[in-house]
Parts: structure tokens; C-alpha cells; sequence
């Protein structure tokens, strides 16, 4: 998938109007502050990406709303993607069209790589739990489906723990229902990303990496919620199911959120998301966008040219950093504007 083209107004500090970003890998420079992340968080946007909090805090001080456009290009044909951003929420066209944002999941999109990205190894379970739900849910319509039934389901069996737990039988059974399937599909996709996973880790560091998905429960969920509910009736909530399972990230079969070093962790992480942008590439018979930004903080040399043998090979790839690497198409950015040779 190719970028041919992007337009913006008032979105976060860019103050570009007009962009044509260049074919295959090329980098955006510029000293800290100047837009290059926010450049990446646009264009994840428009392709179907997930907003990074809330979405009135993508819109410059003093106005209402952002507005992004982008022209696309894949095997299939050109798209015009246009997006609306406000405290009111999103509104998303695709070529003119209102849509839903998971619309979007249905074209190659794109994979955005972020220094925090390292919290999906060493942080807490919830941040890898979401990656991996939201991973998930790009290619399982079913599962984002059933997600967001079984999270409303949850809300309601834990406020009817706090009023004392009158007619918990009917949500435990429509918990149990959803969460065993949710559990099912987890397990299912994981058999298909590992290999995949460990490959690229292969590529980028030594040591044998892994995933282990912990289950809070073993067996039937309908009967674990049976054992536990005198300790959820007093704790007020529901303390098994798939809201607290945990993805385990293993370098050479330990925890890696508990022995991996920082540097080890980057790689990890970094071969989580080089993992999902080639999955999704095999699902969708193309790659996506790569956008890699501050691409070589935290790499050593034999990382960052892994990380650059496996992007040259893309239609379209964006690094950004205080430095470019070696022999690609520079666009310096500054004030919120990008400048590639050649205009």
C-alpha cells in the first residue's frame, strides 16, 4: 500500500497543507518537537489506525476539529480516505462514502512503530493484552464483535456485584459464552503469529524468543465464576475471564518483562510489530504502510540494518529520526512542514 498524496488542517502542529509523500523507504528528519510523530499519527489515522487518547487532543489549541485526507493506492485500486477529528468524535469517508472506522481493516492500512512500544514487553499485562486484542480484531470481524459484547456484559456483572449480586446466573452465562469463544480465537490466532514472530525476532537479535498466553482460568469459565463469587461479591468485580489474561512475551523461555535488559526488549518489541506488518501483509496479499518513527534509538548496528534490509523491500516505508539512515530519500520537517528534494 502507497500514500500519493495528504492533506490536513489543524491537526496537532503540522502546519503542512499539501504532501506527496516519495515511494518506498524514505526518511523525515527534524529536531525534536517539529511534527514528525504527529506526521505518522496522521497518516495511521487515515489508513484505520486507533487514536492515541482522546481524540480533542489531535486538534490544534483554539480550533474544533481536524480534518485529514489522503489518496491511497493498492492492488486493487486508488482510494480517497478523509477523516473528521473533535471532542465530538470521528467521522470517517471512504471515497465519499460515510463509514465505520472498521471499514478501513478491510484495505492493508498500515503498522505504526513506536519508541513506547517497548511497554508491550516490559509493561503491565493490560498494555500486551491490548495489543493483542487490537491485533486481533484487524483481521476478526467475529472477534472485534465479540470484545466489545463481552466487555458490556463485564460492566453489567460488576455492577450488579456492588449492589449485592441479584441475577448474576443470567451474566455468568453470557460472560462464560462470549469468553470461551474470545479465548478459543486468541488461542488460535497466537498458533499462526508465533512462527512468525520468532522469524523476525531471529532477524533482528539472538536468543529464542516466544509467546505464552496465561489463562486466569483453566477449563469451564462458567463454573470458575461459580467458585469464585463469594470473593467477587466482595471485591465488587469480576476477577476471572479473558479481561485477565496476560500475553507473556519469553526471550530464551524466561519472562521477558522480568529478565529481559532494555535493548533486548526494544528488539522484542520491535519484532512484535515487524510480526503484525507482515501477517497482515499474507492476509491481505499486500504489505501495509510501514511508519517507523525515531528508528534507531535504542538499536544497535546490526538491529538497525535488519530493521532497513526489511523495509527497502517495501512500496512505501517512512523513518523518522534526528538522522537518516544511509542511502535513502531524505525530507527534513520543521515547523510542522516537510520539505523532500525535488518540492
Amino acid at each position: 500500500m502507497r500514500l500519493l498524496l495528504f492533506r490536513q488542517r489543524n491537526f496537532r502542529n503540522l502546519a503542512l497543507e499539501v504532501f506527496r509523500p516519495p515511494p518506498g523507504l524514505f526518511a523525515v528528519v527534524g529536531g525534536n518537537g517539529q511534527g514528525k510523530t504527529n506526521l505518522l499519527w496522521a497518516w495511521h489515522l487515515l489508513l484505520g489506525g486507533e487514536a492515541p487518547g482522546a481524540l480533542g487532543d489531535l486538534v490544534r489549541f483554539g480550533e474544533r476539529e481536524a480534518w485529514l485526507f489522503a489518496e491511497a493506492e493498492t492492488e486493487l485500486g486508488l482510494y480517497q480516505v478523509e477523516q473528521r477529528l473533535g471532542p465530538e468524535g470521528r467521522e470517517v469517508r471512504l471515497n465519499g462514502k460515510p463509514v465505520g472506522l472498521r471499514t478501513l481493516w478491510e484495505l492493508p492500512g498500515s503498522v505504526l512503530v513506536l519508541p513506547e512500544d517497548v511497554e508491550i514487553v516490559l509493561g503491565p499485562k493490560e498494555v500486551r493484552r491490548a495489543f493483542l486484542d487490537r491485533l486481533l480484531s484487524r483481521f476478526s470481524r467475529r472477534y472485534a464483535a465479540l470484545l466489545s459484547a463481552y466487555e458490556k456484559v463485564l460492566r453489567q456483572r460488576n455492577a450488579l456485584l456492588k449492589m449485592g449480586g441479584n441475577g448474576l446466573g443470567v451474566w455468568d452465562q453470557e460472560l462464560a459464552r462470549y469468553g470461551e469463544e474470545i479465548q478459543a480465537l486468541r488461542r488460535r490466532f497466537l498458533r499462526r503469529f508465533l512462527p512468525i514472530f520468532q522469524e523476525v525476532h531471529r532477524a533482528l537479535a539472538p536468543g529464542e524468543a516466544g509467546l505464552r498466553l496465561e489463562e486466569s482460568v483453566q477449563g469451564s469459565l462458567l463454573e470458575a465464576l461459580k467458585a469464585k463469587r463469594e470473593e467477587e461479591l466482595l471485591r465488587g468485580q469480576t476477577l476471572v475471564g479473558p479481561h485477565r489474561d496476560d500475553l507473556v512475551v519469553l526471550l530464551r523461555g524466561h519472562p521477558a518483562h522480568r529478565f529481559a535488559s532494555r535493548g533486548e526488549a526494544k528488539a522484542l518489541a520491535l519484532a512484535l510489530r515487524l510480526a503484525e506488518h507482515r501477517l497482515l501483509a499474507e492476509h491481505h496479499g499486500e504489505p501495509p504502510l510501514l511508519l517507523l518513527d525515531e528508528w534507531s534509538e535504542e538499536l544497535d548496528e546490526p538491529r538497525r540494518q535488519a530493521v532497513l534490509r526489511y523495509a527497502k523491500d517495501l512500496p512505501q516505508a517512512v523513518f523518522t529520526g534526528l538522522q537518516a539512515p544511509e542511502g535513502v530519500v531524505v525530507c527534513s520537517m520543521q515547523g510542522g512542514v516537510v520539505l523532500c528534494p525535488g518540492g
